[in-house]
């Protein structure tokens, strides 16, 4: 897929949930996304997700990191995820300023009305649209969640390019003057400690799933799972799935083999401890 079909789904969806001529709403805008990507072929949805991933990863940058902290008062490596897929959701010529100049943000009408009180401080953070490929995947796959992933690990090892996960490659610590200073009018629209007296929202309960029990204790597990590929030294691709029990609170995992996932068993408290991309995606699953 080429960079200008990738745009013209994305912009197809804003005109589908009305973002371009009326109020932007990221659930609207992931959900007819969603709906777009349902039309493609299996194919076409995993070279959409890997073009967002290859825009969200420009958009990795200590300015726009920033910016995400003065807009919404809060971030952590999942919520920054979140919010550049919301990023995307402002349309390419949205999205090619704001890699240009972040502080182009203080002019867009979102960040404007977040500021202004008349729109939520969380407009842009789009988990939905993050995961809209792997959504759209479960839905012409008879609501297989795993089809996506699988499908995604298949593709890594035919590749054989030992790619997991994207790293972080914009964003240093020494960056963060030299981006501060870049922000000029977005701190002024939004200065630090805005939202210090409004404490992030209570999330909501994961819904269960009712398939799977917690060997442990018989309790409820979520029905998203944490999911994580590695390479192992022979060259094959060790894939696993993560989800914490909604009843006793520990983490099990689960390993996929070529005849499919084996059973649900206690992790390993020394790894999540050592990994804290683990355990932060754990609990916002959780």
């Amino acid at each position: 897929m080429e960079a200008h079909k990738f745009w013209r789904i994305v912009e197809q969806a804003r005109e589908d949930a009305g973002a371009v001529t009326g109020p932007f709403d990221e659930a609207e805008v992931a959900e007819a996304l969603i709906t777009r990507l349902t039309a493609l072929s299996r194919d076409e949805i995993l070279d959409f997700d890997d073009l967002l991933g290859d825009v969200t990863a420009q958009l990795d940058t200590p300015a726009v990191a920033i910016a995400c902290q003065l807009i919404t008062g809060y971030i952590s490596d999942d919520f920054f995820s979140s919010f550049r897929a919301g990023l995307v959701g402002l349309g390419r010529a949205a999205v090619e300023h704001i890699i240009a100049d972040a502080d182009s943000l203080a002019e867009h009408p979102v960040v404007i009305d977040i500021a202004a009180g008349r729109c939520e401080r969380w407009a842009l953070d789009s988990e939905d649209l993050l995961f809209a490929a792997s959504s759209a995947y479960a839905r012409i796959s008879d609501g297989d969640e795993d089809a996506f992933w699988e499908a995604v690990n298949d593709r890594r090892e035919a590749s054989r390019s030992g790619e997991v996960l994207r790293q972080d490659r914009n964003r240093r610590p020494d960056d963060v003057e030299p981006a501060l200073e870049g922000l000029p009018h977005l701190l002024m629209l939004l200065p630090p400690g805005r939202w210090a007296a409004e404490p992030k929202p209570a999330k909501t309960a994961p819904p269960a799933d009712p398939h799977e029990r917690c060997p442990l204790c018989g309790g409820g597990l979520p029905a998203a799972s944490v999911g994580s590929s590695s390479r192992r030294d022979d060259g094959t691709i060790l894939t696993r799935q993560f989800r914490r029990c909604l009843d006793c609170s520990r983490v099990v995992d689960r390993t996929m083999h070529a005849d499919g996932w084996d059973v649900w068993r206690e992790t390993d408290p020394v790894e999540i401890d050592q990994n804290i991309s683990l355990r932060v995606f754990l609990d916002n699953h959780s």
